[in-house]
């Protein structure tokens, strides 16, 4: 290799080093909006969200190929992103009170893959003072990807929206989540 190859190499790396992915803010999905409220409204329930947080060896600053680390959302980390959307549904549902059962979780994994078929997996458990051990939760969202590292990385912050919506469906949608909310059936209400 001569010089000038060298030297534009170099110029390429650092021109896409300095790319970055655009972030969108969570929008509460539907589909589990009105799955928290009939569990709500049949269990007379409201609960408060309480810390999430990541297991150890989760990366909560996950990096996309040579672009860096990624924004899944303005200026929050994947965990922070997942606690925020957890409560805008929650408080969409009119299930939020400062009174009520205070659920936690902890994020087990969260990771992607951006070559090839892409793919976000992540994975947690969710728990409260009425289900100590609570129960696990994780999707596998399906997404493009590209050859360019920028629009790779892009695609994969663009799906992280719905592989969150789809982990919290997987939430309210458990047949334990009335009793994890601290309602007395424990029945399931919510269904897909």
């Amino acid at each position: 290799m001569n010089i000038k190859t060298i030297a534009l190499l170099g110029a390429a790396l650092a021109v896409t080093a300095c790319e970055t992915t655009s972030s969108r803010p969570y929008q509460a999905s539907t589909q589990n909006v009105m799955a928290a409220q009939r569990v709500a409204k049949a269990e007379g329930i409201r609960v408060q969200v309480g810390e999430f947080a990541a297991a150890e060896g989760v990366k909560t600053e996950p990096t996309c190929r040579a672009l860096g680390a990624l924004e899944v959302a303005p200026g929050k980390t994947p965990i922070e992103y997942v606690e925020s959307a957890f409560r805008d549904e929650l408080f969409a549902a009119g299930a939020i009170d400062a009174a009520g059962t205070e659920i936690e979780a902890t994020v087990t994994e969260l990771s992607f893959n951006s070559f090839g078929t892409g793919k976000w997996t992540v994975a947690m458990n969710v728990r409260s003072d009425a289900m100590p051990e609570g129960y696990d939760v994780s999707t596998q969202y399906e997404f493009k990807t590209s050859f360019s590292a920028i629009k790779a990385c892009q695609n994969v912050v663009d799906a992280f929206q719905p592989t969150v919506a789809e982990l919290l469906n997987q939430v309210v949608t458990h047949p334990e989540f009335p009793t994890l909310a601290g309602g007395q059936s424990g029945t399931a209400v919510a269904s897909r």
